[in-house]
C-alpha cells in the first residue's frame, strides 16, 4: 500500500525543537502509511543533521530536501512537489503532532474520499504543556459539502494546523504558494478552497502548535514590522480571486469573501495605525477591493479588530488616503494597548 498522508516540515534554523517534531510522527503505523518531507530551507545551524540523522534511521518514513533559503512558501511548494501521499499536511518544525491520535488519523485516511479532512489542535506552551485545545467538536464524524458549511463563521476562521487536503485536488489546480514572503500559511487556507467540494471533519487531535516561541511571525511586533508581507498576500488572494470568482460554488465563495475581508482589513489596520505602509500601496489595494468584491470593500470599513476604541480608521482613512495621518492621542492608545497585550500574551502562556 502506497502512502496515505504527506507530511511537509519547512525548516529554518529550528535544531532547538526539531528532533521533538520529528520524534512525534514516529509510531508502527507511520512508517508504512506515512511520508514525511523535511524541507531545510537553509539553515545555518544544526537542523539538517538532525534531519538527516533521522531520515538515516527511519529510510522508508523520512526524507530531507536540502536547498538555498527561500522562506515558507518554497519549501512547501518543493514539498507538494515530492508529495506522494493520498493527503497532505504541514506540520512547522517547532511544532509536532500528537502522537497518541497518529495511528487513528492514518487508518482513517486509508478509506476517506474527502477533499479535506479537518482534525483537532492542541495549543500548547513553549514548554509543551497543553494550553487549549481547538476543536469543531459540534461537527465530529460528519461529512459537509462546502455549500453546507462555507457560510458558517466558525469553519470561516479555520486555521491551516486543522486542514489536510487531497494531493490530487492541489496538483488539479497547480497550487503555488507565494515565495520569498511571510504569511503564506494563509495562502494555504485560501486558495484551494476553490476546488474543495467535501470536508470531513475527524474526532481526532493532530497538530500540536506551540505558543510564546520568541521571534514567531504572529507576535505582534513581527507582524507590523512586516506588515508590507500582509499587503503582498492581499494581493496575491485578490490575483487568485479574480481567476476563479465567478466559477465558485455559493459555499466556496462565502468562505473565499470572508478571507478577503479579514486579509484586507488586518492589512490596513497595520499600514494605517503604525505607518507601515505607504498610504499610495494601501489604497491601490483598497481599489482593487472595490473592483473586485464590492462587498468586502464596504464591510471592512468596519473593521477594528484587536483595537479597544470605537475609531473606525478606514472609514477616516478612506476620505483621504493619499494624505491620512493616524491620531496621535489614538495612536499613544494603540501602542498601550499592544504592549498589555504583548505581557499577557508572553506571560500568560510562560506561568501556563
Amino acid at each position: 500500500m502506497g502512502k496515505v498522508l504527506s507530511v511537509i516540515v519547512p525548516t529554518f534554523n529550528m535544531e532547538q525543537y526539531l528532533s521533538e517534531c520529528l520524534t512525534s510522527l514516529m509510531t508502527k503505523k507511520s512508517q508504512e502509511l506515512l511520508e514525511v518531507i523535511v524541507v531545510n530551507d537553509g539553515s545555518t545551524d544544526g537542523s539538517s543533521a538532525i534531519a538527516h540523522d533521522f531520515a538515516k534511521q527511519y529510510p522508508t518514513l523520512c526524507k530531507v530536501i536540502d536547498k538555498p533559503n527561500g522562506h515558507y512558501g518554497s519549501c512547501v511548494n518543493r514539498g507538494l512537489k515530492e508529495a506522494t501521499g493520498k493527503y497532505v499536511k504541514i506540520l512547522d518544525a517547532d511544532d509536532f503532532f500528537n502522537t497518541s491520535d497518529l495511528d487513528a488519523v492514518l487508518t482513517f485516511l486509508e478509506e476517506c474520499t474527502a477533499d479535506l479532512v479537518v482534525t483537532d489542535v492542541l495549543r500548547v506552551t513553549i514548554n509543551g504543556k497543553i494550553y487549549k485545545h481547538g476543536s469543531y467538536g459540534e461537527f465530529h464524524g460528519k461529512t459537509f459539502n462546502i455549500d453546507e458549511i462555507g457560510g458558517i463563521p466558525k469553519f470561516q476562521g479555520i486555521a491551516m494546523h486543522y486542514m489536510a487536503y487531497r494531493t490530487q485536488l492541489l496538483r488539479d489546480i497547480q497550487y503555488f504558494q507565494p515565495e520569498g514572503i511571510l504569511y503564506t500559511d494563509d495562502v494555504w487556507r485560501f486558495t484551494p478552497m476553490q476546488a474543495v467540494r467535501s470536508i470531513c471533519f475527524l474526532d481526532k487531535t493532530l497538530y500540536c502548535y506551540r505558543l510564546g516561541r520568541t521571534g514567531q511571525s504572529m507576535d505582534r511586533y513581527v507582524m507590523r514590522k512586516n506588515a508590507v508581507h500582509q499587503l503582498k498576500i492581499a494581493n496575491h488572494k485578490l490575483d487568485i480571486w479574480e481567476q476563479v470568482k465567478d466559477r465558485l460554488s455559493p459555499g466556496a465563495y462565502a468562505f473565499m469573501e470572508e478571507q478577503l475581508f479579514h486579509n484586507e482589513g488586518n492589512t490596513l489596520k497595520f499600514g494605517i495605525m503604525y505607518s507601515s505602509l505607504k498610504n499610495k500601496e494601501m489604497k491601490a489595494l483598497d481599489d482593487r477591493m472595490k473592483a473586485l468584491c464590492p462587498e468586502v470593500y464596504d464591510k471592512v470599513a468596519s473593521y477594528k479588530k484587536f483595537v479597544f476604541s470605537s475609531y473606525r480608521y478606514i472609514e477616516h482613512w478612506r476620505k483621504n488616503p493619499l494624505y491620512y495621518r493616524f491620531p496621535l492621542r489614538k495612536k499613544a492608545l494603540v501602542y498601550t494597548n499592544d504592549v498589555i497585550l504583548h505581557l499577557m500574551q508572553k506571560y500568560k502562556f510562560l506561568l501556563h
